[in-house]
């Protein structure tokens, strides 16, 4: 996975792990810091094939409680396999550092490809869409609700064109983080649900609403809600109206810009109830009609007998 930062050298802080690992991996380069962890892209040697392994920093290994809550959530995402999840191989523990190794996705996020390019294609955005709300649906069946899906954790596979949902767990490891951890939350507002703003509980609906910050933003280049502090965006999720998608982005085909807006809706009922309801609209969209019919493309996606089951809950 390409993230940005990319050093040759594995900081001194990381050389006793990366002597206690190499009769496995090969640690080649830091491609990505977060403010919870750090990845690397290194060599399986045993496999022959490039992977990512992400450690928790230093001062949050250190914490027992993160560091086993950090293991059970990449051994819960490694449960289940599909296309469109980056594939998690191991999670373990080795010279006090909790580490997982992970498939290394060759390509950008949805985020790096927004800045370098701008606002992206309707309907490339709309094929992402379609991807990440398959991954979604099959993590959901299995009782994973991912609470930190964002144009940060949607990979873009340079060789296929596909999108790949990485991160799953990590929100829920951020909770049980010391304070000094939440700094990397804060990068998050902009994606989440009115429910986790009020704490209540987040279910299947609540990923689709952060998928739909994700293709707004993918689709015009602005966020439905921003402002220069944390605190005004995550009031805004709960009681903000988000200038509709088709006056931001007017190039955008009414029917696709119905569906982005249905994620957006407060009421999570209101929502598509699954990842698989959202799959279904956007494979009934025709992307070559000349024309999109104005007014039954402005009409919602009906929902009727689309809601989630309670396995879907998440507390």
């Amino acid at each position: 996975m390409t993230t940005g930062r990319q050093d040759n050298a594995v900081p001194a802080e990381f050389a006793e792990f990366a002597i206690a690992i190499s009769g496995h991996y090969e640690l080649q380069r830091e491609v990505g810091r977060g403010g919870m962890g750090v990845v690397f892209l290194a060599r399986d040697l045993r496999l022959d094939r490039p992977v990512a392994i992400k450690l928790l920093l230093p001062y949050l290994a250190n914490d027992e409680s993160v560091r086993e809550r950090f293991l059970r959530e990449a051994r819960t995402a490694a449960s289940f396999a599909h296309p469109n999840v980056v594939p998690i191989h191991r999670a373990d523990e080795i010279a006090g550092r909790a580490f997982f190794v992970m498939g290394f996705v060759d390509g950008d996020s949805l985020a790096a490809h927004v800045r370098k390019r701008g606002p992206l294609p309707a309907m490339e955005v709309a094929g992402y869409l379609e991807d990440v709300a398959s991954a979604l649906h099959v993590a959901h069946l299995r009782g994973v609700v991912h609470r930190d899906v964002k144009a940060e954790n949607i990979l873009i596979e340079e060789s296929s064109g596909r999108a790949m949902v990485t991160d799953f767990g990590i929100a829920r490891i951020a909770q049980a983080a010391p304070l000094t951890a939440t700094g990397s939350v804060l990068g998050t507002v902009h994606y989440m649900s009115p429910e986790q703003v009020l704490g209540e509980v987040a279910d299947a609906r609540s990923d689709i609403y952060s998928l739909g910050i994700a293709a707004y933003y993918a689709i015009s280049g602005k966020f439905p809600f921003d402002h220069e502090s944390a605190s005004a965006i995550v009031v805004a999720h709960v009681t903000g109206t988000p200038r509709p998608l088709q006056e931001v982005a007017p190039e955008v085909p009414y029917q696709l810009a119905a569906i982005i807006n249905r994620c957006l809706q407060k009421d999570p009922a209101s929502r598509f109830g699954s990842g698989a309801a959202l799959k279904r609209a956007i494979q009934d969209l025709d992307p070559a009609e000349d024309d999109w019919p104005d007014s039954d493309a402005r009409e919602l996606p009906s929902l009727e007998h689309d809601q989630p089951p309670a396995i879907f809950s998440e507390t």
